[in-house]
């Protein structure tokens, strides 16, 4: 219950702007029209849950036969490097079909100018913002498709940019578009302690004050509902690890052990990893499962060959020799990891001492998750 990706039936402390979301997006499916509605707020605010929660209740409404099929489709920015790949990745998940890039845009423009019997389609791009650039082409794209009468195209874009319309939209083109805003408040300790309590209904392994003192402490820091759940979901690890070895423990998480659990996922390493872009934590997890192969002497050279596999086994475009080679020096100059840039392909890399923390963040990642358990 304390997994991020889990979707509460739920969702405390979000109740207007969920309201806001579900009536505009049932409205647009019973309508069949287009509609934008962008949604902001720093991270951690419940964006991408809230959303997450109205399409699950309104799937719900489907098996119930109460609102016509819709599909559902949910990118994220991050992964579309460059933006246009966006295009291919929404045609896969309507189809089934992988296509390239200028394919996939004449085939969506194709369908959405053309009437048909096809269901609403409800797109939501999470870190909108990684998909801008000079043109916005992808992204003017993607809304003016919303505008076309047989599109039946919903797109809700998630940032953690407030400003984004206005610097990336001149006000004639917003007004001509009519894009729907939202933004999501900090939460307050108060809410937070309400969230974790609501995913713990039922469930008596934390001592009240725990929750208050975690609650309290992400509050003074960062506001972020992640972390208040990452910090308990550990906490819980501790206790039972205390269970196995001592059995005069107390059988539910204390302050004390809510401590322990902030020390361990608030390091500075971890704290860098999550903030690491996609690629770069890929290229950890790759180093991190030669290391784990019993592998001492790692060159980049082995790193670029893994890192190619396992981006075939999961069905992600792969990067390139000269990408690889400037993450690592990205992460070297971090310190992060440690290697000599001057032997080019054939040069060692070793973490820093920080395996631990990139294995704990990783395994906090959906994507990641089934890769390094």
């Amino acid at each position: 219950m304390l997994q991020l990706e889990e979707v509460p039936d739920y969702l405390p402390c979000r109740e207007k702007e969920y309201k806001q979301i579900y009536d505009k997006v049932k409205s647009a499916i019973e309508e069949f029209s287009g509609h934008r509605i962008f949604i902001s707020g720093q991270p951690g605010t419940g964006k991408t849950a809230t959303v997450r929660q109205v399409v699950k209740n309104l799937q719900r409404k489907i098996m119930q036969k109460e609102l016509h099929p819709f599909e559902f489709v949910e990118i994220n920015g991050m992964e579309m490097k460059p933006p246009e790949k966006a295009y291919s990745a929404l045609w896969e998940a309507l189809t089934g079909d992988c296509i390239a890039v200028k394919a996939a845009e004449d085939l969506l423009s194709k369908t959405f100018n053309e009437p048909s019997q096809r269901n609403p389609i409800v797109l939501m791009i999470d870190e909108f913002d990684a998909m801008v650039t000079k043109t916005n082409r992808v992204i003017y794209n993607f809304l003016e498709w919303t505008t076309l009468q047989d599109s039946y195209l919903i797109v809700i874009a998630l940032t953690n940019r407030i400003d984004l319309p206005v610097t990336m939209l001149s006000a004639r083109s917003e007004s001509r578009i009519g894009l729907d805003r939202l933004t999501f408040a900090p939460y307050t300790h108060t809410e937070l302690f309400t969230i974790v309590k609501s995913r713990l209904e039922g469930i008596e392994l934390f001592e009240n004050n725990a929750i208050e003192f975690a609650a309290r402490k992400v509050s003074s820091i960062s506001q972020d509902a992640r972390n208040a759940l990452c910090i308990c979901r550990h906490a819980i690890g501790i206790l039972e690890s205390l269970a196995k070895t001592n059995e005069e423990i107390n059988n539910k998480v204390t302050i004390d052990i809510v401590k322990d659990a902030i020390k361990k996922t608030n390091t500075p390493w971890s704290k860098y990893i999550r903030k690491c872009s996609f690629r770069a934590k890929m290229f950890l997890c790759t180093l991190l499962l030669l290391r784990r192969d019993g592998n001492l002497e790692i060159e980049l050279k082995d790193i670029i060959g893994k890192y190619t596999k396992l981006c075939r086994k999961k069905g992600i475009q792969t990067s390139t020799c000269t990408e690889l080679s400037n993450i690592a020096y990205d992460l070297a100059s971090s310190s992060i990891v440690s290697m000599d840039p001057s032997k080019d392909i054939y040069a060692q890399i070793k973490f820093n001492g920080n395996e631990e923390d990139v294995n704990m963040v990783l395994s906090d990642d959906i994507f990641f998750r089934d890769l390094v358990k």
